[in-house]
């Protein structure tokens, strides 16, 4: 299925609206959360400056460790999917034949999306 989506076989609708919007809501909602749990751990310090010199393995809490790994993976996997989203749709609507004002606004949409929700990750960023 995964591959039906991102070679722009599924239909426009079930790409853009599931694929798309859904998708990108729920792994920003993923990033906020573990964002906000290690932002606990960080006594209002950057990740780099925490780890780079306030970090001993030995007296600093494995649950900052933790939340670290779940808010970097979660970002890469934020990036890795909103590409993917994006050419996605665009492979969609470049096969939808009903209209083309819906092929066009659905490929500014999934642009418009991507930029709100990295723009929302990048401003409450806890980098």
């Amino acid at each position: 299925m995964l591959s039906k989506l991102f070679k722009g076989e599924l239909s426009l609708a079930a790409t853009f609206w599931k694929f798309g919007i859904l998708g990108l809501v729920i792994i920003n909602f993923a990033v906020r959360i573990f964002g906000h749990l290690l932002n606990g751990h960080l006594q209002g310090r950057s990740i780099y400056n925490f780890f780079f010199h306030y970090f001993n393995p030995i007296t600093s809490s494995k649950l900052s460790i933790l939340w670290t790994l779940c808010y970097v993976s979660s970002l890469l996997i934020l990036a890795a999917y909103s590409w993917n989203i994006m050419l996605a749709v665009w492979r969609s609507a470049r096969s939808y034949e009903k209209s083309p004002i819906l092929a066009f606004l659905a490929r500014a949409g999934i642009v418009c999306m991507v930029f709100f929700v990295w723009s929302s990750v990048l401003s409450k960023a806890v980098m």
